[in-house]
Formats: C-alpha cells, structure tokens, sequence
C-alpha cells in the first residue's frame, strides 16, 4: 500500500474506517516533533498516523483542558486551579491573613521572629481562631521574606519599566562589624520621582571593586543586567573610594557600562557639614562646639547630675532639656539643637554646676572640672558667641534640612543656598535676633541673676562676627559651587515654572530655556533616544508646554515636580508633550542628597542591635525594605504576600493539616 493511502486531506470530513495506520508502540522523537510542529504551524495536509498519535497523546489533552479553562473564563467560570485556590481562600484565607498580618507587626516593630508563636497564643486566647500550623519561628520568618518580597518585587517592576533612574549608594558597619552597602534608587512612580529602598549588600572588600561588585550583584540577581545604560546619576559621601576619579566606584561604572553621561554627586549635605566645620576650624567658635560636648558627656554620664538640674527647673517653675550631643557624623540641625538647648538650660546648668562644685561628697577632680565648666559658661564672650552660633546655625540648617529632603530639585537647593547667603551677609554689619535679644537681656553685667566675669567691648565681637560670617560665605561657595557652575545643574533652572518670565512678555517665555533643553538631551542622547525621546519634536513642544503651563493660573504656586505629573497625567494618552516630559523628568530623578541612605543605616542599626547580631544580610535587606517601605498596620493588605507564599517554595502548603505533636 503506498504512502498516499495514508494522506487525508484537510477538507475530508472524517477518516477513513476501512485504512488502518500500522501498528507501532511509539514514534521517533524526529517524527513527534514533526508532527507536532505541523499542527503548530497550519498545513492542508497531515498523515492520519500523526493525526491519531495525536489525539492520544498527552499534549492533545492539556491542549484541550488549556482551552476548556479559557472558555470558561471568557463565560466568568473559574476553572479548576481557581477553584482550588478559591476554596482555599474561603476556607483558610482569614486564617492565613491573620498569621500574616501578625508577621508583619513582628517585623514592623523590630521584634524577634521568637515573638510570633506567644503573639499567636496571645491572639488565641483572647478569642481568636488562627488554626494548628505554621504557629512557630520558622514559619514567621518565610511569611516576612514573602511580605518583603511583595515590596522589593514592586521595585523591580518600576525599575524593569523605567527608561531612567540614579543611584544612591553608601558603606557602614553593623552591630557585628561587618561591611554594609545599602542602595537606594530614585526613580519615576506615577509620573513622580520617590526614593525607593533597593538592596543591603556585604561586599567582598571595601575596595571600588568590591562595592561595584557588590551593586553589579544586587541588580543581576534580579534580572536588571543593563541597569548601567539606565543610570543617569550616582549619588554617594566624598570618600575617595565612591568618587574617585581614577579607580573609583562611579569611574569603574562608566567604563564598564560603557556609560559616560552617569553624573557623579557629591551628597550636598555632607558638603554643607564639612564647610561650617571649615568655618568653625581654629576660631572662638570650636571653643562654642568643644563646651557643648563637655556639657553633654556632664549630664549623660550620671543620672544624679541630671536629677539634680530637673530639681533644680522645678523649682524655678521650668522644664530642663536635655542636653544634645553635637559632635560626630551628625547634620547641621544637630548643633542647632545642641546650641538652643544649652541657651535654654544656661542658667539652671550654671545653678545645678554651683551647687555642685561646693558640694564636698563630690570626687575633688569631679568638682574641679565643674569650676572649669563654670568659668567658661560665665564668660560673656561665651554667651555671646553661642548666640552668635545659633543665628549662624539658624539660616545654615534650614539648606541642610531641604538638602535631606527627598523631593529636592536644583532648583529649590539654589534658591535655598542665595535666601540662606543673604541673610548671612547680612550678618557681616548687623547682629542676628538670637544675639539681640541676648544682649537686652544682659543688664549691668548679670545674665538672668548670673553675674558674667571679663566683659568685652562690642566692637571685638563686630570684627570677630564679620570674619567668620564672611568664611562661612566662602566655604559654603567653594563646597557647593557645582549647583551654579555645571551645566547640567543650571539647565535644571528652566525646569522650574516659578523661573520663567511672565507670560504677558510672550517673547521671552516663547525663547527660554531651548537652550537648557539641548544640554541636557546632548548629555543623556543615549537614555533619551532609547527611551524614544525626538529633540526636534522636544524643542517644539516645550514651547506648547510653556504657554500651556504658564496660561494656566492653578499651575502658579506649586511644586513644580507636582506640576510635572498633573501635565504628564492629563498628556497620558493625547501624547501632545512626551518628548519633552520625558527630558524634564529625567532632570528630576537627578541625585543631590544621600541623607536617605543615612536614615537606611538608622533603620539596620535599630533592627540589627546587639541582641540580633547574628541576623544575617538577606533577612536583613528583608527587614529593613518592611521596615522603610512598609505601611502602618491597619493599612497592610495581607492578601498578595499570602497569594505569593501559597504559589512559591518547594514544598507543599497545608494548612488545614496538624503538625505532629510531643513524640513520647
């Protein structure tokens, strides 16, 4: 019988009864995928053989149970793994979003995973019903790497779907001396730059290439090999290490990545400490600073001192602050604090020391440094220069709390840093109001019944003033002269509507900015045109933008990132602006402040205390992102961690099934 006995055409109803295919137990692996790949492709004719092994096998009856479960979604009918999951849900989802909520606050509050069974037996016996399993440690800590994983998951999601974004790195040890490298990342959510928490690394070494390894390492396990063709900026402390010209971290980036337009930035808080602290070098004002911290170590070093100046305010009718620390790696407001409180507590400090001092129980080496406190706090040009301190302090700290800020823009920083300079200069010829009122209150040489002791003219302070206010000015413009030089910086200007000219001079407004337009397109070409930016398509529409923009009066006093996203938000689907929203936007994801990384190390110092040493970096990096990204209790929504739990991990999920109790 020839080969075409067995050949049925396509439209022939049925197969014919009277031929028989050969009887064969089974099929070359060639000829099954050949005969699968025919009815995968189409084709007007097949052999009736692979028509019938076809239909036996069990592909066919996956196939069939595949588009039976599609038909009955597209007729709203679930299909059988929905059923199982949904009579799961009905039977056991309160359960599990209750022993899931419960891991949550385990986690949110910095609490052991040992709390969890005691918080479930507490839940029980005040009446709940959370079941027999997964009531231990073990359990509690694969519920929080699934909650966490919800977070670090919808990450992932916006930086796989972004065109651009930067990263914020930083090194610190923990509580068991090992090397940490937390990365943040800020980049567009819902047309909006935010700060996201990415990942807590341990590098190898603490050398560039270690760290860069360490980053490389935190976005390749998750599938974001070519992050560097995405990063627009690196944002990191001053350490050589990080900015290094050479070898450093950001330089290794863009060699590697091949990646040059990546703007390196130098944090501009760190860089607002080290100018008042170049200021403060070798003048009257390290003696301020140097008496802050003895005053501080005084009171902290002894509750019977403390006590002491609280008995002390309460029978003045006040209330003693306690002292604060002012040295270390710490901002600028911190001084400021220091500073406010010790002009606060002056003389309930000087009652409490003088009562100290004659005080005969007193160790004598104790009451001899007490007099030297004494002696210094009396001095009235003491008094004066810490009041001198907070009015410098004052202006100085209001850049730095908008420097760790997390909607910074260029924009807002330089218009912060020249509000900030002015009244500095001011400074130079006039005294601030804290001073002032310093002054007025000083009457016949006493300072709120305190005599002071070596009285100085005005016109030494006036000198004095002048010079550290004028080397505070040229500190701060040497640390921070990138915000108005660079290029890229000062493009960022035009970005912000409140800088634009008027809209009744069209002519001006119909020419600004083109020009900042260009600059930053040239630097990040390659992001843009990825991301299918056109500069001639951006040039013209940003002449619509601003007249649109400019005409519309709800648009005047907002921020402008706030303005950015209602244009973006209501151009979503008419598209009449995208080329030039996606340069603006580019331009707000910008680093200019680590002071998030920072507060990052807080949170690990506070989950990983000496009590949790042994905490290792994965279910670290797992608590910190519950930690900085979760929400508040009432808020948190159990439901996808527990859809994700049921769905991952090897082994089986039964929860209706006991656990084996004590074995006798």
């Amino acid at each position: 019988m020839s080969m075409d006995s067995f050949v049925i055409k396509s439209d022939q109803p049925h197969l014919m009864s009277h031929q028989k295919p050969p009887k064969r137990t089974s099929l070359p692996p060639v000829l099954v995928v050949e005969s699968l790949m025919l009815f995968i492709t189409g084709n007007k004719t097949v052999k009736r053989e692979s028509v019938v092994y076809h239909v036996k096998s069990e592909m066919h009856t996956r196939a069939l149970s595949v588009k039976a479960a599609c038909d009955k979604q597209k007729r709203c009918q679930p299909g059988d793994l929905e059923k199982g999951f949904k009579n799961i849900e009905i039977k056991n989802s309160d359960t599990l979003n209750k022993l899931f909520k419960t891991a949550y606050y385990v986690a949110a509050e910095e609490r052991p995973f040992s709390d969890f069974p005691s918080l479930l037996q507490l839940q029980e016996s005040n009446g709940l019903s959370l079941g027999d399993t997964y009531h231990n440690d073990k359990s509690a800590k694969k519920f929080i790497e699934n909650i966490g994983g919800i977070f670090h998951d919808q990450v992932v999601s916006l930086l796989d779907k972004a065109d651009y974004f930067s990263i914020f790195c930083d090194g610190s040890t923990d509580r068991s001396d090992s090397e940490k490298e937390v990365i943040m990342i800020k980049v567009l959510e819902d047309f909006y730059p935010k700060l996201k928490y990415f990942k807590l690394e341990e590098p190898e070494n603490t050398k560039a290439n270690g760290i860069l390894a360490a980053i490389d390492h935190a976005f390749f396990v998750n599938d974001l090999q070519n992050y560097k063709q995405k990063t627009v900026g690196f944002c990191s402390d001053g350490a050589s290490v990080m900015m290094g010209a050479r070898r450093g971290v950001i330089q290794l980036m863009r060699e590697e990545g091949n990646a040059e337009w990546i703007l390196p930035v130098w944090c501009m808080a760190h860089r607002l400490e080290l100018a008042v602290k170049d200021c403060f070098k070798s003048t009257y004002m390290d003696n301020v600073i140097e008496l802050l911290e003895s005053i501080y170590y005084f009171y902290k070093g002894s509750a019977k001192r403390f006590k002491e100046a609280k008995d002390i305010a309460d029978l003045l009718g006040e209330h003693f602050l306690k002292p604060e620390k002012a040295n270390g790696t710490r901002w600028v407001d911190h001084k400021l604090k220091a500073v406010s409180k010790l002009l606060k507590n002056w003389h309930i400090i000087i009652s409490q020391m003088e009562y100290y001092a004659e005080d005969n129980t007193n160790r004598s080496q104790d009451r001899a440094k007490v007099k030297g406190y004494l002696n210094k706090l009396q001095q009235h040009k003491m008094v004066l220069y810490i009041a001198f301190v907070k009015d410098v302090l004052n202006e100085v700290s209001k850049v730095s709390l908008l420097f760790q800020r997390e909607d910074i823009t260029v924009s807002s920083a330089v218009t912060k840093l020249q509000s900030a300079s002015s009244v500095l200069r001011n400074m130079i010829d006039n005294e601030g109001d804290q001073l002032v009122e310093i002054r007025n209150e000083i009457v016949d040489g006493k300072l709120r019944g305190h005599t002071l002791i070596n009285i100085i003219q005005d016109q030494s302070l006036a000198a004095d003033r002048a010079r550290i206010v004028q080397s505070l000015l040229d500190c701060m413009n040497t640390r921070l002269e990138n915000l108005t030089v660079e290029p890229i910086f000062t493009s960022c200007y035009a970005f912000d509507q409140k800088n634009w000219p008027l809209p009744e001079n069209r002519e001006a407004l119909l020419l600004y900015g083109k020009d900042d337009v260009r600059v930053v397109f040239q630097r990040y070409e390659v992001i843009l045109t990825n991301a299918g930016c056109d500069i001639i398509d951006a040039l013209s529409q940003w002449t619509d933008l601003k007249f649109h923009v400019a005409g519309n009066p709800r648009y005047a006093n907002l921020h402008p990132l706030l303005v950015w996203q209602m244009v973006s938000q209501m151009d979503q689907d008419k598209g009449d602006f995208n080329d030039i929203l996606k340069i603006i936007h580019l331009t707000s994801v910008l680093p200019l402040s680590n002071a998030s990384c920072e507060r990052a190390f807080s949170t690990m110092n506070m989950i990983k205390s000496d009590w949790r040493c042994r905490l290792d970096t994965d279910t670290l990096d797992t608590l910190m992102k519950i930690k900085i990204a979760g929400v508040p209790l009432k808020e948190f929504d159990p439901r996808p961690a527990v859809y994700r739990w049921w769905h991952t991990g090897e082994r089986q999920k039964r929860p209706t099934i006991k656990p084996y109790g004590a074995r006798n």
